[in-house]
């Protein structure tokens, strides 16, 4: 696999690092795929560095692509993207309107649909982008020097693969207590905040008109809507 790999990398010459850079740019669309497993790859492929620089443009062009037609589509893309059921985990999360705890966000579920449910909210594009860049860098550089290290052989290679999926179904089974925990232990004196701080001001053109709206209610609402989303599951 790992010769099969260099072979492939060998033969696309200058087209493996856009082919590489495209990747994040799909699995930012197609949540299905760990982001984390492309960069070990690219890892891999190209060494530590080259896959961290790389990916940086990866990210941004993910994250921005994602965010934006969020934004602008809205829920129709995302209900075509996943499930109903799926959506209904992420809807709770829509109504935080503060940057630093999406980017909170970002890095703790490290999930690329969180680029879709952040860009329905009512934070702006620039700051939501930012914040993304910055919280899924370190998981980036932890990747890209995985995957250098560890696949080093067929059979290194498969084992790690093995364990990564096996680490991915058990966090995806995790993954809604900890949406749940940080709604509800953060969504609030984050609300607060931007209560405080007069609210995030949308920009023209790339943000919709921020509907003003008590701090306490928003989280309560926020809160309400996560609790009915767990119900449904149980």
């Amino acid at each position: 696999m790992t010769e099969a790999m260099a072979h492939y990398i060998n033969d696309a010459g200058w087209l493996a690092p856009l082919y590489y850079v495209l990747s994040f740019v799909v699995t930012a669309l197609v949540p299905v795929i760990p982001t984390p497993l492309v960069g070990a790859l690219g890892g891999a492929a190209f060494g530590a560095l080259p896959a961290v620089l790389y990916g940086i443009v990866g990210l941004a062009l993910g994250a921005f692509v994602a965010l934006v037609l969020a934004r602008r589509i809205g829920r129709p893309l995302l209900l075509r993207i996943v499930s109903p059921r799926a959506w209904a985990e992420w809807e709770a999360l829509v109504g935080i309107r503060n940057v630093v705890l999406w980017g909170v966000i970002f890095f703790v579920l490290n999930v690329d649909i969180a680029y879709l449910a952040a860009g329905l909210s009512q934070v702006r594009l620039r700051s939501l982008w930012l914040a993304a860049m910055i919280a899924r860098f370190p998981w980036l550089v932890a990747s890209a020097w995985f995957g250098e290290i560890v696949f080093t052989s067929d059979t290194v290679m498969l084992l790690a693969l093995l364990a990564l999926v096996a680490g991915v179904v058990v966090f995806q089974k995790l993954r809604p207590r900890i949406q749940h925990w940080l709604v509800e232990h953060l969504a609030p004196s984050a609300a607060a905040a931007s209560e405080a701080a007069g609210g995030t001001t949308a920009a023209a053109g790339d943000d919709p008109p921020a509907v003003p709206a008590p701090a306490d209610a928003a989280a309560g609402e926020t809160r309400g809507a996560l609790r009915r989303t767990f119900s449904r599951r149980r």
